[in-house]
């Protein structure tokens, strides 16, 4: 959001008297009116997003309605309010930044930070009625302001930097557009003394009201769409990963593994990478469910996937390709590097599954590891090949590695 609102809410009623009159083509209370009008429009529409949490729904809307705060209060009409007045909705709009960035934080659920929400805007509301207003420190007062409405768009813009996912196109769009307003806040600050209300200190123009009011409702209504795309996208991405991962590991499941396999050829055919895949199997587990109940054997599985998460890389994949069996693709690795990771693997398993709910299940597994050399063979292969020797380790007793290049 731009700099919001602002157009008489630095000035106090004395001089507004002084220089309104030389702007007679704008109604400023009418403009206020229908701003307020406008975001509280936009707050309802916010609220009754769907199927998004309440709570997030909240916060989408709290800028708006802070904003709509900010222009009520602009309009007391009492003419020995109207200092008082002017700095309450001024300080409304600067909070309604602040939650712009909230809500930025919430739809990535971040809990909010109460000290830099209400902190930066309350101490500008003590200067400005101690300070600003009794020693005619408008320059100062206006520069204030600009420096605080840059700084929440910038805190917002690097709150969506942080969230890089292709998934998310919007993110990057709106994260440019709060760059661009916190970069046009700095050039307000810097010229604060010079500009004319609301772009600064000076005099108030006609081009000057003309020029924010329409920026404003501009920014206004551009980051709000792209905040309902963020949304939107962020709903699509939740109903993939419902329909991509398992239920109760929480991995990939083997629909996706399915989907991923052409890919992975393509990029080993392109980049000459090796890759390696470990194809592991959690070893009696039929036994394990008859004799401790299906609940342990479900803790065992999730036991399986956390070992897994330990032992492999960030960017390494981890299926669950059904039951109790697991897929993991290693990118870029050899098969030497291959075998250190699947011997992490059966080890903290091993640890980890000693003893599950106060059973003495000692659970173990089996591990296959086969690993390409960039172009040969294709994943489904070096998939299979794995799955043998994870069969080859079963038949040797089980609880170890086996691992071999295709074809040797």
């Amino acid at each position: 959001m731009n700099r919001t609102f602002s157009a008489p809410m630095a000035v106090d009623s004395a001089y507004a008297s002084r220089h309104l009159a030389s702007v007679p083509m704008i109604d400023i209370p009418t403009l206020l009116g229908v701003a307020a009008a406008f975001l509280v429009c936009i707050a309802m529409l916010l609220m009754l997003l769907r199927p998004h949490r309440a709570s997030v729904r909240s916060w989408l809307a709290m800028p708006f309605l802070t904003g709509a705060c900010g222009c009520m209060a602009l309009l007391l009409p009492a003419p020995d309010q109207g200092a008082a007045s002017a700095r309450l909705g001024t300080f409304f709009v600067l909070l309604a930044f602040a939650m712009g960035w909230q809500a930025i934080r919430a739809i990535f659920r971040r809990p909010a930070r109460w000290a830099t929400l209400l902190l930066p805007p309350a101490g500008w509301l003590i200067l400005a009625l101690a300070v600003f207003g009794p020693h005619r420190m408008d320059a100062s007062d206006a520069a204030l302001r600009a420096a605080l409405a840059g700084l929440y768009c910038a805190l917002a813009a690097a709150t969506l930097v942080r969230e890089r996912d292709p998934r998310l196109p919007s993110v990057r769009t709106l994260s440019r557009v709060l760059m661009l307003c916190a970069a046009l806040a700095a050039v307000t600050l810097a010229c604060a003394a010079w500009l004319p209300e609301p772009l600064g200190a000076a005099a108030p123009q006609t081009w000057a009201i003309a020029l924010f009011s329409g920026a404003l409702l501009l920014s206004v209504l551009l980051i709000s769409g792209l905040v309902l795309a963020v949304v939107k996208e962020q709903a699509t991405r939740s109903l993939y990963d419902a329909a991509a991962r398992d239920p109760l590991t929480g991995l990939h499941n083997r629909r996706l593994f399915d989907e991923q396999q052409s890919r992975w050829d393509e990029e080993d055919r392109a980049s000459g990478h090796a890759r390696a895949a470990l194809f592991f199997d959690i070893d009696r587990f039929k036994d394990i469910n008859d004799r401790f109940g299906h609940d342990v054997g479900d803790q065992v599985i999730r036991l399986a996937a956390r070992a897994a998460e330990q032992a492999l890389r960030k960017h390494d994949l981890i299926f669950r390709y059904g039951g109790e069996e697991f897929v993991c693709i290693l990118p870029g690795s050899t098969l030497r590097a291959g075998l250190a990771a699947a011997e992490r693997l059966r080890a903290n398993f091993e640890r980890m599954a000693a003893t599950v709910g106060g059973h003495p299940v000692r659970a173990t597994l089996s591990v296959g590891v086969s690993a390409s050399s960039g172009r040969q063979p294709a994943a489904t292969r070096l998939v299979a090949e794995a799955d043998r020797l994870m069969y080859q380790a079963k038949q040797s007793g089980r609880n170890r590695v086996i691992g071999a290049l295709p074809g040797a």
